[in-house]
């Protein structure tokens, strides 16, 4: 949906966003949770840009219900907190890929949930 470049892979960004407590409850033990509905296809991982941490709990439940309607649930737009982890990225590839893609007007798409 929002993407029209090559997925990054990050590892190290990833790790940054684990560091980070759970954008719904402040929990610490928190895993990186890739926003689904940002991704190129059925079944492909969405680039690593679009991550936010989730507790496990939270993360288990963003997978069990419609994703769109978890976040809507939460009164959080997932796609502007992880452009904002993005740009604090310690991985400098990823802050690039989004000033790509603001670049281009796919940014329009990315405040809608």
């Amino acid at each position: 949906m929002y993407q029209t470049l090559n997925p990054i892979r990050s590892r190290k960004h990833l790790m940054y966003i684990a560091s980070k407590p759970c954008v719904i409850c402040g929990r610490l033990d928190v895993q990186s949770a890739h926003i689904r509905y940002t991704g190129s296809g059925v079944g492909m991982k969405p680039c690593d840009i679009f991550v936010v941490p989730l507790c496990i709990e939270h993360h288990r439940e963003q997978h069990t219900k419609n994703e769109k309607m978890f976040w809507i649930l939460y009164d959080i737009n997932p796609v502007a907190r992880a452009i904002g982890f993005a740009l604090e990225s310690p991985d400098k590839k990823v802050r690039e890929r989004v000033y790509e893609y603001f670049r281009t007007d796919t940014y329009r798409k990315f405040f809608a949930i």
